[in-house]
């Protein structure tokens, strides 16, 4: 997870409507509200077949388990192939602590990052990592979008997250895998993961139509928890001041018994 910030405009609205702050909305609400909502809560092989390449792009570290760890960690488990796509190396999310060093937290992150997805079965050879600014990436959309493209093929499952999740980074980076599926004729699949923060049900900004769900078993949801505390450094107080960057609502939500995503 990066630093977060105010979401940029979007189709003319309000970008305070998005704006990242304490959630609007308990995760045990959300969870009873879109069980009420009948989403469809599928097998992870009718989002990403057997053979198909799932291609997950994160923005920051611990974006791709908070997005779709269990989905990732299925997919493996029934013989799949990936390719984690890590855009940046998260050294800005301690930015304003005292003593922060970009330098130092990038080279942790990125220990930690091999560490939960080692916890999911991820090889680290399947592990691109492109070392673009954390914070920053709205500043280097072309080059994101090209490197993105180079990397996806036809056929591939593009798993990122949601270009309206409200955190700049986020949002560029679903930018770029739509461009690159447009392109390669790839699937493209989003996780919001800052939106259930800023939306409240119902809220019309959302395309609640698109939502799809993938069941997690108990052994998924703790090997999902267990990846996720790799990344101490998105656990700990950044200050006496400054609480950690994951917050309780999102470790709730990572241990939910469904993971979703905005399908095409």
């Amino acid at each position: 997870m990066g630093t977060v910030s105010p979401a940029a405009t979007v189709d003319g609205r309000d970008p305070a409507t998005r704006f990242i702050s304490s959630p609007r909305a308990a995760s045990r609400f959300w969870e009873s509200w879109l069980r009420e909502q009948g989403i469809p809560r599928l097998p992870a092989r009718q989002l990403v077949g057997q053979h198909q390449r799932l291609v997950v792009v994160a923005p920051h570290p611990d974006d791709e388990i908070l997005a779709c760890g269990a989905l990732l960690y299925a997919h493996l488990a029934q013989g799949g192939t990936c390719l984690l796509v890590a855009v940046t190396d998260g050294e800005a999310s301690t930015a304003g602590a005292p003593g922060h060093d970009p330098l130092a937290l990038a080279s942790q992150r990125r220990k930690e990052s091999a560490a939960g997805l080692k916890r999911l079965g991820v090889a680290e050879p399947d592990v691109v990592r492109l070392g673009l600014p954390d914070g920053g990436l709205q500043d280097h959309t072309e080059d994101l979008r090209a490197q993105v493209a180079h990397l996806v093929r036809p056929g591939d499952v593009v798993l990122t997250t949601w270009r309206r999740d409200g955190h700049p980074d986020h949002e560029a980076c679903g930018n770029a895998c739509a461009a690159a599926c447009d392109t390669n004729a790839a699937t493209l699949l989003e996780a919001p993961v800052w939106m259930w923060h800023w939306a409240e049900p119902w809220d019309p900004q959302v395309d609640w139509t698109r939502l799809t769900g993938v069941g997690v078993d108990n052994d998924t949801v703790a090997r999902k928890l267990h990846a996720l505390a790799a990344h101490r450094s998105q656990l700990t107080s950044r200050s006496p001041a400054l609480p950690p960057v994951l917050d309780s609502a999102l470790i709730e939500r990572a241990g939910w018994d469904t993971e979703y995503f905005f399908a095409p």
